[in-house]
C-alpha cells in the first residue's frame, strides 16, 4: 500500500515546527542568561571550577574541539568567555531557525 504523499508533507511539516520551537526555547533560555544575574554567576561560578553545567550541556565547556566556538583561552575573564559563548550560541540557533523557517514555508506551499 502506497502511503498518501500529502500525509507525508504534514508530517514533515511536524518535524520542522517540534524543531522550531525547540531552537527557540533554547534561544530564550540563553537570552534570559544574558538577563538574569543569578543564572549568569552560577555558570560563571561553574567555568572558573571548571566543572560541568548539566543544565547546558556542553555549552560552557572550557575545551572545545571545534575552533569556530569561542575558547576559554582567549579571554581573560570567564565572564567574557560566558557571554562569547551565548552571543556565538544565539547567532547559530536565529541561523538554524531562519534557515527551518524558510524551508517550513517551501513545504506549506506544497499543501
Amino acid at each position: 500500500m502506497q502511503k498518501c504523499d500529502k500525509v507525508n508533507l504534514l508530517k514533515l511539516q511536524g518535524q520542522y515546527l517540534m524543531f522550531i520551537v525547540e531552537n527557540t526555547a533554547e534561544l530564550n533560555i540563553l537570552e534570559h542568561i544574558e538577563q538574569c544575574s543569578e543564572c549568569k554567576a552560577n555558570i560563571i561560578k561553574a567555568v572558573k571550577e571548571d566543572r560541568p553545567v548539566p543544565d547546558y550541556g556542553n555549552m560552557f565547556q572550557r575545551e572545545f574541539d571545534d575552533q569556530t566556538v569561542p575558547q576559554y583561552s582567549d579571554y581573560k575573564k570567564p565572564e567574557n568567555f560566558v557571554d562569547a559563548r551565548v552571543q556565538w550560541r544565539k547567532r547559530k540557533l536565529k541561523e538554524l531557525i531562519k534557515n527551518a523557517e524558510m524551508e517550513l514555508a517551501d513545504l506549506e506551499t506544497r499543501l
